[in-house]
């Protein structure tokens, strides 16, 4: 039978069995068992109900993450409203583009940071290719939506995902899962908690996961979009008289034949004749969604001069690889009425890959990308009451992060040229929060953050690797191979322009709320965030941008109903964002392809989010939540200077011929208008157990991921250039299909699950490349995965 009929029928039949039920709801007993839990949240640094906490925040549970089947950061995108995860990059595919509200970052690299941080056990972690690996055995995950600046600190305009991991406990516990899928998926995953001695404990867990690429080289018949999946992580827990301390350490690594691109569409006007058919025929098609023809580095004949190094790069494959390990230790101490927490963290990141942007057998562009680094913090936090109805939290953070960089691009089938930096980014922040009960129903909250950030990073970019920097070539804007300016006499092996930035910026948030009865809660704030400033790492000198600025103002209502068989959250808000840092994507003569950033425009984001959890009879659980959300620039507010040979057109920078453009008009990226997420979840007493059946749809609205505008003093065949542009960086929206049943036996405690992904198998696109449209040619899209199905064997003592 077809595999899309087969993951057809399992999602049909599990979408009839779990909606077309009796509306037992008058008739079913009340009772707290049988309503909606209470889920414990972290979101204001303290622990607190979620229904009493005044954030738009979504807290995923366990078994929650077990049936949407949330393997890692990427999958979140199904159960939050306001949250887009992209995926695909020009360089390797370690990194992910996350967005909340439409505040995100496309080009997160050592020197820019990201719009929505991940903290995991508190721990902040600092490069978003973390967000790729392996989420496991965790007691919750958090999405806070709007900024979250005064407690989580720097780089939270859009929000924040939260990570809370299980901490080991007094009891002798395991779990243990084994699964088997189509192409060729296999996994395990363990955990064990022991009790080592009295207030002692450990707790250990593990996995393994192995699958085939989804896609395969229509020219090789080699696979690529595969998984291979290694993660460990230790904890260990003391728990002594008014005191606590918790150590931990983790490790993951991953890696690929390369991620799933393809070429899109070319410009005949600019790539070269010879060229073209090779293009043609790689193009993607519907026949061969998940193909592409693409080889990797070519060997040109003249590569004879270049040290072994830089040779060893020619003739290579699509690849990536992701490494990520930490340790981290949290201190609970207990001070009269007051409490102590010190959260000490290493991470350790790295990730690199050969990514063949064409994705074809033509040599147009391939790019070995990656960076390496490892970041050091420390936050002390000091809480409590300072009377019956005044309390607070403040504390103190410091961080340090070293690291490099690399880009290392092959155009035209000619020698790599290398764009890499040494980054140093250091940061400290102190912040203060207090609340106070106006009221025994009216609280006030009011707090304030002031970062210190050094930004420093050394340019070493030659024009060729592998040759000296202070030998000659021809055409680069130095003469030499060294294409910076140097900020040290340039020699064989030197080639430096240091660059030093600092910058200094608030965090606040102010708000009331209001519980209105037992089952109302309402809230209204307003809140202020930062996004780091930085330097560009792959086009030297260009000054530093600033930090990114956001205020917002939110108001929130949470309702609990009918015997808490209803839950409905729903949070309205309006943002205010000011030094937009906007991507730039360009070719320069005598360097080749680069990227960018520069602070323009003003930008203006509104939206609604609703959230709703029902029990509307025995055994039902009924999950929708969705957003409704635009934004735009603010008229006048975002320009750039275009220049048009023979146009005479005057600017205030004094650029020959530079015709300045209006570009408030255009979307704003990664910005969907429209989610909706629909989960419905029937449980079946059956026999000595209990049957779950599971179906589920998400989708996301379109998104652009480019936009651009041509001057209106260009030519025609410009201004066609920049309309293609501008239409291919639109990715339609998509709606995705999910399914599971399983069969949970009380004794022994197992569980038999089957599920289905993507099941009537869709075709879609997470996003498309186009920024290098009219300066290299090419724009490139990134396939959403196939239909996936599997079993999973659960089993827990």
């Amino acid at each position: 039978m077809d595999k899309a009929v087969t993951m057809g029928a399992i999602g049909m039949g599990a979408l009839v069995v779990a909606l077309a039920q009796p509306a037992f709801a008058q008739q079913a007993q009340s009772g707290a068992s049988e309503g909606i839990q209470d889920i414990v949240v972290t979101a204001r640094r303290t622990e607190e109900s979620l229904q009493t906490t005044p954030i738009a925040v979504t807290a995923l549970t366990p078994e929650a993450l077990a049936t949407a089947k949330v393997e890692n950061v990427v999958d979140l995108q199904r159960t939050a409203p306001g949250l887009v995860i992209g995926r695909g990059s020009a360089g390797g595919d370690g990194i992910v583009f996350v967005a909340i509200r439409g505040q995100g970052n496309l080009q997160p690299i050592l020197a820019n940071d990201p719009a929505v941080a991940t903290y995991i056990d508190g721990i902040y972690i600092p490069r978003p290719s973390t967000g790729m690996t392996d989420i496991q055995d965790v007691q919750r995950l958090e999405v806070l939506r709007g900024p979250q600046g005064t407690l989580f600190g720097r780089n939270t305009t859009g929000g924040a995902i939260n990570i809370v991991t299980n901490d080991p406990n007094d009891e002798l516990s395991g779990t243990f899962k084994a699964e088997f899928g189509n192409y060729s998926t296999l996994g395990a995953q363990a955990n064990i908690n022991v009790p080592l001695a009295e207030g002692l404990a450990i707790r250990l867990s593990g996995a393994i996961n192995e699958r085939d690429g989804y896609g395969d080289n229509l020219a090789t018949n080699r696979d690529f979009s595969d998984n291979n999946s290694k993660f460990l992580r230790g904890k260990l827990k003391y728990e002594g008289n008014g005191w606590d301390l918790t150590l931990s350490a983790d490790w993951n690594r991953q890696s690929n034949h390369g991620q799933q691109i393809a070429l899109w569409a070319f410009n005949p006007a600019i790539v070269p004749a010879a060229f073209q058919p090779g293009l043609t025929a790689g193009l993607l098609t519907k026949d061969h969604w998940w193909g592409n023809t693409a080889t990797g580095t070519s060997t040109p004949a003249t590569i004879g001069a270049l040290t072994p190094e830089a040779q060893a790069l020619y003739g290579v494959k699509p690849f990536n690889t992701l490494e990520v390990y930490g340790f981290s230790g949290t201190l609970n101490v207990e001070l009269g009425g007051l409490n102590f927490k010190s959260i000490t963290g290493y991470r350790h990141s790295m990730n690199y890959g050969q990514n063949d942007t064409d994705g074809t057998a033509v040599p147009l562009l391939a790019t070995f990308a990656g960076s390496g680094s490892y970041y050091i913090s420390q936050e002390f936090q000091l809480s409590g009451n300072i009377t019956d109805s005044l309390s607070f939290i403040t504390g103190a953070y410091a961080g340090k992060e070293s690291g490099y960089e690399f880009s290392r691009s092959q155009i035209f089938g000619g020698l790599i040229r290398d764009s890499n930096a040494d980054v140093t980014n250091k940061t400290f922040g102190l912040f203060a929060q207090a609340y106070y009960e106006l009221t025994p129903k009216l609280r006030a909250v009011g707090g304030f953050r002031y970062t210190w950030d050094t930004r420093d990073s050394v340019l070493h970019n030659a024009q060729v690797y592998g040759l000296p920097y202070n030998v000659a070539v021809a055409g680069t804007p130095t003469g030499i191979n060294c294409t910076v300016t140097p900020t040290s006499p340039v020699t064989a092996t030197t080639c430096n322009q240091e660059q030093n930035a600092k910058f200094n910026y608030p965090a606040w948030n102010l708000g009331i709320d209001w519980q209105a009865s037992d089952n109302i809660f309402l809230y209204a704030a307003t809140r202020g965030a930062a996004k780091a400033g930085g330097w560009n790492l792959r086009a030297g000198g260009l000054p530093a941008f600033s930090p990114e600025k956001v205020k917002d103002v939110e108001a929130g209502l949470k309702v609990d109903l009918f015997d808490r068989r209803l839950r409905f959250n729903s949070a309205v808000f309006h943002t205010w964002k000011d030094d937009n840092q906007a991507i730039v994507n360009s070719f320069v003569t005598g360097i080749g392809v680069t990227q960018y950033i520069q602070n323009n425009g003003k930008v203006r984001i509104w939206g609604i989010e609703n959230e709703i959890t029902a029990v509307p009879w025995e055994g039902m659980t009924l999950s929708v939540n969705g957003s409704l959300q635009d934004g735009k620039y603010a008229k006048g507010s975002f320009s750039e200077i275009q220049v048009v040979a023979g146009s005479g057109c005057t600017n205030s920078a004094g650029v020959a011929n530079g015709c300045v453009v209006d570009l408030s008009g255009l979307p704003l990226l990664q910005l969907p208008k429209k989610q909706l997420n629909v989960s419905a979840t029937q449980k079946i007493p059956v026999g000595g157990g209990t049957l779950a059946v599971t179906g589920a749809y998400s989708y996301v609205g379109g998104q652009h991921f480019d936009a651009v505008r041509a001057a209106d003093q260009a030519s025609a065949a410009t201004k066609a250039a920049y309309e293609t542009e501008n239409r291919l960086g639109f990715v339609p929206g998509y709606g995705i299909f999910n399914g599971r049943i399983a069969f949970q036996l009380e004794n022994p405690n197992v569980e038999v699950a089957v599920y289905g992904r993507n099941i009537t198998n869709k075709k879609y696109l997470l996003r498309r490349f186009p920024d290098l449209y009219r300066t290299l040619g090419i724009a490139a899209a990134y396939v959403g995965q196939p239909a996936t199905y599997g079993v999973e064997t659960t089993f827990k003592f």
